[in-house]
């Protein structure tokens, strides 16, 4: 997050300064980085060249394909700062569960197993019954998740590490 005081165009009487987080500091040609202590406010600050953390300041944010991220950075920040709960953009439990079936199943198909063997060593042999294979729930999930699977290996796992972004 690149910060700079805040220039007079855009400065308010009511500007409060920011309160920066106690962090590890090293400076540069652009100015000094901060690195947070507290790992609930994890991201990297960096104050540009004569920019005084006792005035109040700016955020910079480019406007690339990025910006829903340094977007998201900014608000979790400003919210750890205020001392206000940060949303919690870990996965589900459904999610983890999804995940470790995803890559079950694919172990299995790799291994040689047919969709239906995999289907009954998820899910139980209560609920997959040969006869109903064919119409089966059970079918069209094993099939996803073999083939989410695949996407997974082709590098699809880079999605869990990104920015979830809302469809529109």
């Amino acid at each position: 997050m690149l910060l700079i005081n805040t220039p007079p165009l855009l400065a308010d009487d009511a500007d409060v300064v920011a309160a920066l987080p106690p962090a590890v500091s090293m400076r540069d040609e652009l100015g000094e980085h901060l690195r947070p202590l507290s790992a609930a406010n994890s991201c990297q600050i960096a104050l540009l060249y004569g920019t005084d953390s006792a005035r109040p300041l700016a955020a910079i944010v480019p406007l690339d394909a990025k910006a829903p991220e340094r977007l998201s950075s900014l608000d979790r920040f400003l919210r750890s700062s205020k001392g206000s709960g940060v949303p919690d953009k870990r996965l589900t439990s459904s999610q983890r569960t999804r995940l470790g079936h995803m890559l079950r199943a694919l172990d299995g198909r790799i291994e040689g197993a047919s969709h239906f063997e995999i289907a009954h060593a998820l899910f139980g042999p209560r609920f997959i019954v040969a006869e109903e294979w064919q119409d089966s729930p059970f079918r069209y999930t094993t099939l996803r998740l073999v083939r989410d699977g695949h996407r997974m290996i082709a590098g699809g796992y880079r999605q869990l590490l990104r920015f979830r972004r809302r469809e529109a």
